[in-house]
């Protein structure tokens, strides 16, 4: 049951019933009383089954500094109280969400529940959210009409686009498991409403990330040549049936003379940068505090530069707890890769190869994050920690089938006599 948990709160989180049905949780705090359910679960299930495995991956590290060097900034910083920010408790959730992931998945099929849970969620999530559109729900914002995320949390349509690109990679071990014709379907279906979402959002960053990421996954396949002709084909019609507003806007990406205002924006990601590291020249070894930049520089805005947000609300513990944390997703990734090819030359790649994808999902997302992080300020948003459970429980489960091929258990299936 706690697999299945895990899953619901996926989309709980993401999709947040109690910010787009605000009147349906009146005088009630469901977060809150999902959190105390969830916390039964898992501790009943702890009691019954134990614990399969411990908390060994080295991301499990990572994910333990970043989360202090967080926790430690708000201690110290002369703008917020530990008990008052809510990025604190934001971050002790996204803990105690990897703490019952990493505790409660036993196998490859839990494993496999929680990532397709993922997808799932986020595809509920979207089609709410363009729903919502196709029935007025619009912002008018620097000259376009703009769709924007169902709730209150992403709402904002460069926050709501940069984090569908996000989560579009963890669709590659979704299409592993593809059996049926209604599976490719519905990643297809995912595929094009996610393309269509970011579109219609106007958001520049995450346009330029959805053309980095084509582009990215056509060059590491090994179908490129037939990728990167289809994929130019739909990026034509694609920019011929796009709206002409925001047609205009995406051309300020490459010719700033069309409008002013959209220049100040490309300013301003350059400004939240420089600012950080001037707030990290006052507040060296702490920081300033989470989501305290605005505080610092007079403004009240957000730094929208992830490097400038680390480096001057957490400081240079908060700068090395990060790069530890990103090192970790590339040991990983190594290892996994190292067993992969283990398993490839005893021919058992089938069993590695769920596996192997979902790390390479993981991979794809996290240079996208890094990507969105140049002009958007997104340190403390859940999928650091989040993937990170993903491929850490990856690894492990990698690992397990490697020793298993060792010792024999595994064996090549052959083929069928006819």
């Amino acid at each position: 049951m706690i697999i299945w948990c895990l899953a619901f709160y996926i989309w709980f989180y993401v999709h947040r019933p109690w910010e787009v049905w605000p009147h349906l949780a009146a005088g009630l705090r469901p977060e809150l009383t999902f959190w105390a359910f969830f916390a039964c679960v898992w501790l009943f299930t702890l009691l019954t089954e134990g614990v399969r495995r411990p908390l060994g991956n080295i991301v499990t590290l990572g994910v333990i500094l970043y989360t202090l060097a967080i926790i430690v900034a708000a201690l110290f910083s002369p703008y917020t109280d530990v008990f008052e920010n809510g990025t604190v408790y934001e971050v002790l959730k996204y803990f105690l969400f990897f703490v019952i992931l990493m505790t409660s998945v036993k196998n490859e099929r839990d494993l496999k529940i929680v990532v397709t849970a993922f997808t799932v969620g986020f595809f509920l999530f979207m089609a709410h959210s363009y729903r919502n559109f196709l029935m007025g729900g619009v912002i008018w914002m620097v000259g376009a009409n703009r769709m924007y995320g169902i709730n209150q949390t992403f709402a904002d349509t460069n926050d709501y686009g940069s984090l569908l690109i996000c989560a579009l990679p963890m669709i590659i071990p979704v299409l592993a498991l593809c059996k049926k014709h209604w599976h490719y379907l519905f990643v297809l279906g995912y595929v094009l409403l996610t393309l269509r979402s970011v579109m219609l959002t106007g958001s520049r960053g995450a346009f330029i990330m959805v053309v980095a990421l084509a582009f990215f996954m056509a060059l590491f396949s090994r179908y490129r040549f037939r990728l990167l002709p289809i994929m130019l084909v739909v990026g034509m019609v694609g920019w011929t049936v796009m709206p002409e507003d925001l047609r205009v806007r995406y051309q300020t990406i490459w010719d700033r003379s069309i409008d002013e205002q959209a220049n100040q924006n490309l300013d301003g990601r350059l400004e939240g940068f420089y600012g950080g590291l001037e707030t990290w020249s006052n507040y060296p070894l702490f920081g300033a505090g989470p989501e305290q930049y605005g505080r610092v520089v007079g403004h009240g805005m957000r730094a929208h530069n992830l490097y400038g947000e680390v480096a001057g609300e957490l400081g240079t513990f908060g700068i090395l707890a990060f790069l530890f944390l990103l090192s970790c997703f590339g040991i990983n990734h190594y290892n996994i890769w190292q067993n992969y090819k283990y398993l490839q030359e005893k021919r058992l790649e089938k069993e590695g190869r769920y596996c192997w994808w979902v790390s390479v999902g993981i991979m794809y997302a996290i240079l996208m994050a890094l990507m969105q992080g140049l002009g958007l300020h997104n340190a403390y948003w859940f999928y650091w920690v989040w993937f990170g459970g993903f491929q850490a429980l990856t690894a492990t489960i990698m690992q397990e089938k490697v020793l298993d091929a060792m010792q024999g258990k595994l064996r090549p299936k052959l083929p069928m006599k006819r």
